[in-house]
């Protein structure tokens, strides 16, 4: 469901981007073959594509070649068959289209782009907080304080940096937990038990 604003603000770039592509292609006609002017078209559509939506982005295109068809004949442009006609409106639509389109993915990719510059702002300011402050292990739990807050190193880690962690097993201790073991079966049978 569309908010009111959202509305209004629809309504409002729909409306410039129509009296935009109303005024090229007046322009058009007055001018007849003389001048083109097609590269024009491309301002109502470029607008429709920054403010709205794909499915705007589509009727703004064929409004637009529908308008450039109807001012090429009415300026007076003949054409010794129509099939002709119906070609260039079909290439003026598919420019549109494909401009508007992709006038839509920059602005998508900026969006984004712009998010992600935002959250790298953050994560940077907050390791910056956390390099600035003197952070305090304690030698029995190995917990850190942060904020006041004691916790764990992989709660610290997951928390104040966001890192995703998984648990594994070090060569060290592998080869330490081999050498128990080993010392275990090794003890266990020089102790056998007598009769």
């Amino acid at each position: 469901m569309l908010k009111k604003a959202d509305f209004l603000t629809r309504s409002r770039v729909s409306l410039v981007s129509l009296l935009i592509q109303t005024g090229v292609g007046y322009a058009d006609y007055a001018t007849g073959d003389e001048l083109h002017l097609d590269v024009f078209y491309f301002i109502p559509i470029s607008i429709t594509a920054w403010y709205l939506r794909r499915g705007d982005i589509l009727i703004s295109a064929i409004i637009g070649a529908l308008t450039w068809g109807y001012a090429d004949i009415r300026g007076g442009h003949h054409y010794s068959n129509m099939a002709y006609w119906y070609w260039n409106i079909s290439v003026s639509f598919g420019s549109l289209l494909i401009l508007g389109l992709a006038v839509k993915a920059l602005r998508e990719n900026l969006k984004k782009k712009d998010q992600a510059l935002t959250n790298l702002q953050k994560s940077t300011e907050e390791v910056q907080k956390l390099q600035n402050q003197l952070q305090v292990i304690c030698a029995w739990t190995k917990r850190i304080r942060v904020e006041g807050e004691w916790m764990t190193i992989e709660e610290f880690l997951q928390k104040h940096l966001h890192l995703k962690l998984s648990h594994g097993i070090s060569p060290e201790s592998v080869s330490q937990l081999i050498g128990e073991d080993h010392e275990k079966s090794e003890s266990g049978k020089t102790e056998t038990p007598q009769k």
